[in-house]
């Protein structure tokens, strides 16, 4: 990875209040660096493995998981049957074709993505879908409590029964 890419991406780790050095700056350099800006699960995988980032699937998934929490990624909708990443966090519209498997950013202006919906509606009534997502808003980023791991958060533990009132033996 290039220097600038490396300082950039140590500057949003610890914006985003996570270290900005480790396996989870590496990972991101790399995603950031790669030539695509759209990677599935598997391709992030042999671009770790590539890497020399030895990362178990799992762990891989909850690094992933862990930007996408914090905003330095985006998971985006999809067909596939895998998570599909987004390496651009910046707002922008994207062209799923679900025959190629393609999925390509829109950088246009409002006025021209309302034309190419015309444009595709009129062509392909009955194969044109249109989803549009309202993302949440992020907030400030916050950084974790001391001691607190990042990763899947547990499931809280199921409300406790009454204790049964114990009865005099006579």
């Amino acid at each position: 990875m290039g220097r600038p890419v490396d300082t950039v991406c140590r500057d949003d780790l610890r914006r985003a209040g996570l270290p900005g050095q480790g396996m989870l700056a590496r990972l991101l350099a790399l995603l950031r660096a790669a030539p695509e800006t759209h990677l599935g699960l598997a391709e992030v995988a042999r671009l770790a493995a590539r890497a020399g980032l030895d990362l178990p699937p799992p762990d891989l998934a909850r690094q992933l998981d862990t930007l996408v929490g914090r905003g330095l990624l985006r998971r985006l909708p999809s067909t596939a049957a895998e998570p599909v990443f987004d390496t651009v966090c910046d707002p922008h519209s994207h062209l799923v074709d679900e025959e190629t498997g393609q999925t390509v950013d829109l950088d246009v202006s409002p006025e021209t993505l309302l034309a190419m919906i015309r444009q595709a509606l009129a062509e392909r009534p009955d194969r044109v879908e249109l989803l549009i997502r309202y993302r949440r808003d992020p907030g400030p980023a916050v950084a974790p409590p001391a001691g607190a791991r990042a990763g899947r958060r547990r499931a809280p533990a199921p409300p406790q029964r009454a204790a049964a009132k114990a009865r005099p033996v006579a």
